[in-house]
């Protein structure tokens, strides 16, 4: 993912940076409850270890906090690569992923952080370089792996987005 440029670099941080966080619940003392998603959430929620609202800045993140920031920034790579997929040759990539960053991710940042996102998109390689780095010989082949990615990548976050939804936690600060 650093092979394509600073905003993703960042992510690439970000994703890592909470990852770890889910693997060393996984691997802690209460590693059990955390195996699916179902029980993280049923073993968080009856523990009262989800805070719906602001957690202390010194606090390690619940599980369930920590992958509701997966979860949103994988509704925007979706539509970033769903938008991809489909774009006309004249588009930019960067105009593409501007607008999905707008539409999934930016109501969750700051004033600065969407100022900065935005700026840092414009710096998004081009198309062919996009579909060399993801090893697709053409158009046509990188539409067939984008639209299979997406396809999955929706599969996923549809499972997520219902068990966040029943548990009214899609909104944890």
């Amino acid at each position: 993912m650093n092979s394509l440029g600073t905003v993703f670099s960042f992510i690439s941080y970000e994703t890592t940076k909470k990852m770890k966080i889910l693997r060393d619940y996984q691997s802690g003392p209460h590693a059990i409850e955390y195996h699916t998603l179902q029980s993280m959430v049923k073993y968080e929620l009856k523990n009262h270890i989800v805070n719906f609202h602001e957690p202390p800045s010194d606090e390690t993140p619940s599980g369930c906090r920590t992958l509701l920031r997966l979860h949103r920034a994988l509704k925007w790579l979706e539509l970033f690569l769903f938008k991809l997929a489909n774009s006309h040759d004249n588009e930019k990539t960067s105009d593409l992923c501007i607008d999905t960053y707008q539409y999934a991710l930016a109501r969750y940042h700051n004033w600065f952080v969407r100022q900065a996102a935005v700026v840092a998109f414009l710096a998004m390689p081009e198309k062919r370089e996009l579909f060399e780095i993801v090893c697709v010989k053409d158009k046509d082949e990188a539409k067939l792996v984008l639209t299979r990615t997406v396809h999955y990548l929706s599969k996923v976050y549809n499972i997520t987005q219902k068990v966040y939804e029943k548990h009214h936690m899609l909104d944890l600060p």
